[in-house]
């Protein structure tokens, strides 16, 4: 047996007031400060809804999403309940980590989905709550009950909210909610397209082409827009391994990765090619790639030999395409001005790269270093900076990067991605920006003070999810980034906001 959570937030509060302990009056009316209790357990059972109803939002919502359960919000309001009884002064501190790192943080397993919990569970146990007018959403829809309702008015009261929910009481931008509905669209069509057999429509019509002939001049256009593998040999002879210069290791080693993708690519079409012919054995291997090129996906085979990627078959290889052409200039022409960010295959080894230069250019300790983030007006730079390096190529989601202020700023409506400008990666001998959250300073109103910045994290994919490595983040994850904003970091950790190293088209 499964007891499913309700969907939508009213059903959702509703189903947590009529389930144990919150319907047993003993436990409901037993609480010394009932005002205070009261609100408190409407919060948290607003919260509760939240926290799983932001999952329908995909990556948007959570990284991962978690599976909170009735007993996380049980054991939160028996702790809530205790605190109001046994101390005269409100707990929020205690409470606050008790519920966010232990009973619900418990779950989670990536920090910036912690962030996120903790913030939005700021906003939900603090001070401001017992006050009747305090609204859970910008729009004033969502108060909690005023007064001391008994428990049956609390019901009617919650009967009386909005059946649907806007993005606004989740803290996300109206543009979630096409998000969303992309992503159902897209699981809807995966599933399609999965059932289809890759032996359907074999024949084809008179006069028309069969399906071999098709794959096979599939095959050969992504075969012929392919380049050879890159001559290492030639390219080490130009850029030799040298102390001074820690960007012709990264190009060497970035020429391996490609040139594995590039043969591996090469082969399987050729393979393809003489398979559909009779010339060979049709392998399971090529089975699989028959299957990815009918439905127009990337196969398996090439992904496992590939950077990380959501794009189908037609725009990965003409990303893919870009990349080897990249590289080639750079061969071609000499280290770059500017470097596109995206274009790496181990982007991480280009940012130490950058900080290595540095470090052995003013004998410091490259573990000292880290990279101080600043967003340029212009768009060309002819010659690299004098330390670190110019960036581009990053994309903002859930927020755009506005170049009359020169901050992070709300989206255009129905606009989902932005470009982000060139950036200059300097590095300082100062701690890395922190992607945890700390409790924001208000004003008398209780508005989150700004504190000029957001700390915006990096992902390869809009997946944002991957697995755990053992620096402690998820292989998707690539670096912090600090993003100069007059609004409160907290209206970007509710928003979901990042920046993404490629789209998915």
């Amino acid at each position: 047996m499964t007891n499913e959570p309700a969907k939508g937030i009213r059903l959702n509060v509703k189903g947590s007031f009529i389930a144990d302990p919150i319907a047993n009056e003993d436990f409901f009316e037993s609480c010394k400060k009932p005002q205070k209790w009261k609100k408190l357990c409407f919060s948290l059972c607003f919260f509760h809804a939240v926290m799983q109803e932001r999952r329908s939002f995909g990556p948007l919502g959570w990284n991962i999403p978690y599976e909170f359960t009735h007993g996380d919000m049980t054991i939160s309001l028996r702790q809530t309940k205790m605190m109001l009884d046994e101390y005269e002064e409100d707990q929020f501190k205690s409470l606050n980590y008790l519920i966010g790192e232990c009973n619900y943080g418990g779950r989670v397993t990536d920090d910036k989905d912690r962030r996120y919990l903790l913030c939005a569970l700021a906003d939900f146990y603090q001070v401001l709550i017992f006050d009747d007018e305090f609204a859970f959403s910008p729009s004033g829809t969502y108060k909690a009950p005023p007064a001391v309702p008994s428990h049956d008015e609390i019901i009617e009261y919650i009967l009386g909210l909005p059946l649907t929910q806007m993005p606004e009481i989740f803290g996300l931008h109206d543009n979630a909610d096409i998000t969303k509905d992309q992503q159902e669209t897209n699981y809807f069509s995966d599933t399609v397209l999965g059932t289809e057999s890759a032996s359907a429509g074999g024949g084809g019509s008179s006069g028309g082409k069969s399906q071999e002939e098709v794959l096979d001049e599939l095959a050969e256009s992504i075969l012929s827009k392919v380049p050879e593998p890159f001559d290492r040999e030639r390219v080490m002879k130009k850029y030799p391994i040298k102390f001074e210069e820690s960007m012709n290791t990264v190009l060497a080693q970035e020429l391996i990765r490609y040139n594995t993708l590039v043969e591996t690519i090469r082969s399987t079409l050729a393979n393809l090619r003489k398979a559909l012919k009779g010339l060979i054995v049709m392998s399971s291997e090529l089975e699989e790639v028959v299957n990815a090129l009918n439905t127009g996906k990337v196969p398996g085979g090439w992904a496992k030999k590939a950077y990380p990627s959501l794009k189908p078959l037609g725009p990965f290889v003409s990303d893919f395409l870009a990349r080897l052409a990249f590289l080639q200039k750079w061969i071609d022409q000499g280290i770059p001005a500017m470097f596109w960010m995206p274009g790496f295959f181990f982007v991480h080894a280009f940012m130490t790269g950058g900080m290595q230069n540095f470090a052995r250019k003013y004998t410091i300790p490259v573990d000292n270093l880290t990279f101080k983030h600043h967003m340029m007006s212009e768009t060309e730079f002819d010659s690299p900076p004098e330390n670190g390096v110019y960036v581009y190529g990053l994309f903002a989601e859930a927020g755009r990067f506005n170049f009359d202020s020169m901050e992070l700023d709300e989206s255009e409506p129905k606009v989902l991605f932005s470009s982000m400008p060139v950036m200059w990666f300097e590095p300082k001998e100062e701690p890395p920006p922190a992607l945890f959250w700390k409790e924001e300073e208000r004003d008398e109103a209780g508005v989150p003070k700004s504190v000029g910045y957001y700390v915006s994290p990096v992902y390869n994919t809009s997946a944002r999810r991957g697995t755990l490595s053992t620096t402690g983040h998820s292989t998707n994850y690539v670096c912090p980034i600090v993003i100069p904003s007059s609004r409160p970091q907290s209206h970007w950790i509710k928003r979901g906001t990042a920046l993404l190293m490629q789209l998915n088209d």
